[in-house]
């Protein structure tokens, strides 16, 4: 194996071995942090290589490479150069700060919870009628986000939270993305909870304010490395119409999922501007 180069993040890195890998292309990523990757090839694939790293780095975002981060990476240990489940674990650790990390792993613990004692956990973290609008809600402003009512319920979210809130988190920092995920629960939450009840949770509203960012992000604010494909905008919006006209056959939290991409959106726009204030001061 030759060394085909270094990378500052390592999910870029397995962004582009994914792709090489769907070309049969024999490559390898060295992970040493989240911060810090190698790539290696087979140097009768060095010259290929060397041509996709060049396609990549002009548009890491494109719709091929988004399409092979589904697919199986192999992940070469630092310590001990062996692949398999460790090294698949690893890649996944990588894509998410420790935040994002707390946020998968509590999500999976409340899970639990509930299949144990399922009222015990509803009376803990769902908002409660009888309280209204009253301070004394406390934490379960934000609290339903954790509840989930099936495992692809769980499953889907929890995949989308990792795939956007993971990539954010490394490349803004843990304040934008702790901030980001509490405006956007609180403001999704209240929503769902004066518009219709509460009886609702999962992180679904989270999930559609990240595409918000997101899509605002990669419009305004390329150098970010903050995008998503038109493809997936397109699917997120067709499904939260859909959902407003009932036309499925479960129930959705249609007006957390709306206030969640608003929501998202607006911390897009002023995080934008404040970026830009801080920019023309200095």
């Amino acid at each position: 194996m030759i060394k085909i180069g270094d990378f500052a993040s390592s999910a870029t890195a397995l962004s582009l071995a994914d792709y090489c890998k769907n070309q049969q292309l024999d490559v390898s990523v060295v992970v040493h942090s989240a911060e810090q990757a190698e790539l290696w090839c087979a140097p009768e694939h060095a010259q290929q290589v060397l041509a996709e790293l060049e396609r990549f780095l002009l548009n890491p975002y494109a719709d091929r490479y988004q399409a092979a981060a589904w697919d199986r990476a192999e992940v070469v240990d630092s310590a001990s150069g062996s692949a398999g489940l460790a090294g698949y674990w690893q890649q996944l650790w990588a894509k998410g700060g420790w935040f994002t990390h707390m946020v998968w792993l509590s999500t999976l613990l409340v899970y639990g919870w509930q299949q144990i004692d399922p009222w015990s956990a509803l009376a803990a973290l769902q908002l409660q009628p009888e309280l209204g609008l009253s301070l004394q809600q406390g934490w379960r402003w934000f609290t339903p986000g954790w509840l989930h009512f099936s495992g692809s319920h769980l499953v889907f979210n929890l995949i989308w939270v990792w795939y956007l809130l993971g990539p954010l988190e490394l490349k803004l920092g843990r304040i934008v993305a702790i901030s980001l995920t509490l405006i956007v629960l609180l403001l999704s939450n209240l929503t769902q909870f004066l518009m219709v009840d509460a009886n609702f949770g999962g992180m679904s509203g989270l999930v559609y304010g990240l595409f918000g960012f997101y899509w605002i992000c990669g419009l305004l604010k390329p150098n970010w490395d903050l995008q998503i494909s038109n493809g997936l905008v397109g699917f997120m919006l067709i499904w939260l119409v859909i959902g407003f006209f009932d036309l499925l056959w479960i129930s959705m939290a249609n007006w957390a999922h709306l206030a969640g991409l608003l929501a998202g959106i607006l911390c897009a726009l002023l995080l934008i501007v404040a970026s830009k204030a801080l920019t023309v001061q200095r």
